[in-house]
């Protein structure tokens, strides 16, 4: 018989990187950066017209909105082709991205609003291996598929943030598939959103986990969390 316990005794930071490892193993995207940029380099055109989450998250950044001042200097981890950029640059003084992909990084710049000021500057590096920074507010929608070790990055969030930290993550296919880790014959799953969540429980770092129904452009109706705490 599989022994199951050892699935679910595991710590959520563990399931975290035994997913991740086990899915490094299906799909070179993962864990391979010259795959991921590859793949981007012919689909970043088309990133936008496929299917966005920023158009329809009006709700959710009501709340993101409420929290933030025209002075904040916020950093945004894993901006793709720059939807949530747009939405938050009219609200902050200013952003600074940390974008893995030099493709999307291009597509964002391709794209961007004149009326929304300077194009943000981007360190092209994933988080993972991005140098020390401060900034008043840390952000990140859909952005943390390639990260193998989320303990470690949620506490380099935390040490970035000098007020808030906002974690943006769709629920349920198609939008996000879920962490899959196998044991023998046995396959659990789980929401990557709830996940995070309790890696932070783990941290110690208290937190709220909100919900919004949202409404994609395909019509479709899914689950968007949204991971706030604050520092002060």
């Amino acid at each position: 018989m599989p022994n199951q316990g050892e699935i679910f005794s595991l710590m959520p930071s563990e399931y975290w990187i035994q997913a991740w490892e086990q899915a490094a193993e299906e799909d070179s995207r993962v864990a391979i950066d010259a795959e991921e940029e590859k793949y981007w380099s012919t689909y970043a055109s088309a990133y936008d017209s496929r299917n966005p989450l920023a158009p329809y998250a009006q709700a959710l950044m009501n709340t993101v909105y409420s929290l933030i001042s025209p002075a904040d200097h916020l950093l945004e981890i894993g901006p793709g082709t720059g939807g949530f950029t747009q939405l938050l640059a009219p609200y902050v003084d200013e952003i600074t991205l940390i974008e893995p992909s030099q493709a999307m990084y291009t597509e964002l710049c391709g794209s961007w609003p004149s009326e929304d000021g300077p194009i943000p500057k981007a360190i092209i590096t994933k988080w993972e291996d991005a140098p020390e920074l401060k900034t008043d507010i840390v952000f990140g929608a859909n952005a943390f598929y390639r990260i193998r070790d989320m303990k470690a990055s949620l506490l380099k969030m935390n040490e970035t943030a000098r007020r808030h930290v906002f974690l943006i993550q769709s629920v349920g296919r198609p939008f996000a598939g879920p962490l899959r880790v196998k044991k023998d014959e046995h396959v659990t799953e789980r929401e990557r959103a709830e996940v995070l969540s309790e890696i932070l429980h783990e941290l110690n770092i208290a937190h709220t986990y909100v919900t919004f129904p949202t409404q994609r452009k395909n019509g479709m109706i899914h689950d968007i969390a949204l991971i706030h705490w604050s520092k002060r």
